[in-house]
């Protein structure tokens, strides 16, 4: 485990993976990255807990490849041709393989419950339940931008809105003509030789084909 600190007050937790593999902390990282992410987490003792969970995860993974390799080398010793995709039978596993994997996976279920990684339920705790929706949307408001594109409801023209403390803030769209994603001042650079094509190209974020489309059906007629 790592802990930085951020300028946007992040919490820099890294997925170490001890006790894994290379190629296992590979897949425990990535892992590690989904889980944060899909379920916004960001408290401490949450990551810590799921960093537990991913190593779980490996684990039940690793032994289900031991049983898979006996079960392909019981059958070579007795001479069985039959394809690998037919359903395993526990004669073959030891005991304490099978016992090994339940005790993993009633692991890895409890830890998913007390993280709240599975649908969310009201329960006999609502309290419970709208803090975790509260926490969640917290941590989305914090990860999505601070303006939003819509348009106008009377004039039909696309406009921004951008949040004030108290509400939202609109403003004529600076990207936009009419609904069509274009600049004036920006067009005039370039038709003044200014700016090149590939400029707009960039700030707009749209290919070079796009600058053509808009000059020969939006600006040629004006």
């Amino acid at each position: 485990m790592t802990l930085n600190s951020n300028n946007d007050n992040k919490l820099d937790y890294k997925f170490e993976g001890t006790g894994l593999t290379t190629a296992e902390k590979k897949w425990g990282k990535n892992r590690f990255d989904e889980y944060r992410e899909r379920y916004h987490m960001e408290n401490l003792s949450d990551l810590q807990i799921l960093e537990e969970l991913v190593f779980r995860e490996c684990l039940q993974e690793k032994y289900k490849k031991k049983i898979g390799k006996l079960t392909k080398k019981t059958r070579r010793k007795k001479g069985d041709k039959s394809s690998d995709k037919e359903p395993l039978t526990t004669d073959t596993i030891p005991k304490y393989l099978i016992s090994a994997l339940d005790e993993n996976l009633d692991k890895i279920i409890t830890i998913k419950e007390k993280l709240g990684l599975f649908k969310e339920k009201t329960g006999d705790d609502p309290y419970k339940y709208i803090k975790q929706l509260k926490e969640k949307f917290k941590k989305w408001r914090e990860e999505n931008q601070g303006s939003r594109t819509t348009i106008c409801p009377h004039c039909s023209q696309m406009i921004m809105l951008k949040i004030r403390t108290d509400a939202w803030e609109s403003q004529k769209h600076p990207f936009f003509k009419d609904k069509i994603l274009a600049n004036e001042h920006l067009w005039s650079l370039y038709k003044n030789k200014i700016i090149k094509k590939e400029d707009i190209a960039k700030i707009l974020g749209c290919s070079i084909d796009y600058i053509d489309w808009l000059e020969n059906k939006i600006y040629s007629k004006n």
